[in-house]
C-alpha cells in the first residue's frame, strides 16, 4: 500500500513512512483500550484546533486514532506523531502473566505490529505518524529540531520521577497558547502526584475529570467544568 500524503512532521524529521510498502494482516487488529474516547479530547480538539498533536505513550493507538478521527469531523488539519517504544511498562515485567500483552515472538515484543495494524484498519495513516523511540530521546531531538505542538497527551510512564520528567521535558516543546493532557490522574498515585507536583512548578491549575487531567500553557486559558454524572473508576 503506497501513501502519498505528505506529512509535513514526518518530513520534518526525516521519518521513513511506516505505510509505504505496509502489509496489512488483519489478525493484528486489536482496537481495545481505555479511556480512549474520553470527552476531553473532543472538547479540546474544538476549543485549541490542533494543528499538530504529540501523544507520549500510545500502547495499540486507541486514543490516537479517537482524536485522528474527531479531528477529521471537526474538519481539522491535524497530523499525530505517536511516541512510543512498544516495549511495555515496567508493570510487563514486574506482574505476573502480563508479558504475554506485548506478544512477543522470540523473546522481543510486537504490540508495534498491532499498533500498525490498527492504525491501518480506520484508514488513519495519513494522519498518524509513528516514532518509535523512548520518550526523553524524542523530546531532545523534538527541541533541537524546534517542533512546537498544539496538543500533547501524556499517558506514558505510571512512575513519579519518570512522569514528572516526561511532563517538564514535553512542556517545552507545548506550544505557548497549547494545552497538555494527562492520563491517568487520580488513578495511579504517582501520576497524581507528579500531575500535582508539575503544576506547582509551572504555576497553573488542573482541571480533571474521569482519570484526564488538563494543563494549559497559557496562564489565562481555564474552563467551567460541571458534575455530569457519578463513575466508578478501576485501575
Amino acid at each position: 500500500m503506497k501513501d502519498t500524503h505528505d506529512s509535513q512532521i514526518r518530513t520534518l524529521l526525516g521519518l521513513e513512512n511506516a505505510f509505504e510498502d505496509y502489509a496489512f494482516d488483519e489478525s493484528r487488529v486489536d482496537l481495545s483500550g481505555w479511556n480512549s474516547t474520553h470527552p476531553f479530547f473532543r472538547r479540546l480538539l474544538e476549543e485549541f484546533k490542533p494543528k499538530l498533536i504529540i501523544e507520549l505513550g500510545v500502547w495499540k493507538g486507541m486514543s490516537s486514532l479517537h482524536m485522528a478521527v474527531q479531528s477529521g469531523k471537526l474538519g481539522l488539519k491535524t497530523e499525530i506523531l505517536a511516541i512510543d517504544t512498544w516495549l511495555g511498562s515496567s508493570a510487563h515485567l514486574s506482574s505476573d502473566g502480563r508479558r504475554d500483552e506485548l506478544s512477543p515472538r522470540n523473546g522481543y515484543p510486537t504490540l508495534y505490529e498491532t499498533f500498525l495494524a490498527n492504525v491501518y484498519s480506520k484508514k488513519q495513516q495519513d494522519v498518524i505518524v509513528p516514532l518509535p523511540m523512548d520518550g526523553t530521546s524524542a523530546a531532545f531531538a523534538l527541541k533541537r529540531l524546534g517542533v512546537k505542538a498544539d496538543l500533547i497527551h501524556i499517558d506514558a510512564s505510571h512512575e513519579y520521577e519518570a512522569c514528572l520528567q516526561d511532563f517538564r521535558n514535553y512542556w517545552e516543546i507545548l506550544a505557548d497558547d497549547g494545552v497538555m493532557l494527562c492520563d491517568d490522574y487520580g488513578i495511579w498515585p504517582d501520576v497524581s502526584r507528579a500531575v500535582c507536583q508539575f503544576a506547582a512548578e509551572v504555576e497553573r491549575p488542573v482541571w480533571a475529570s474521569m482519570a484526564k487531567a488538563v494543563i494549559c500553557k497559557d496562564a489565562s486559558v481555564g474552563f467551567d467544568l460541571t458534575l455530569d454524572k457519578r463513575r466508578e473508576i478501576r485501575a
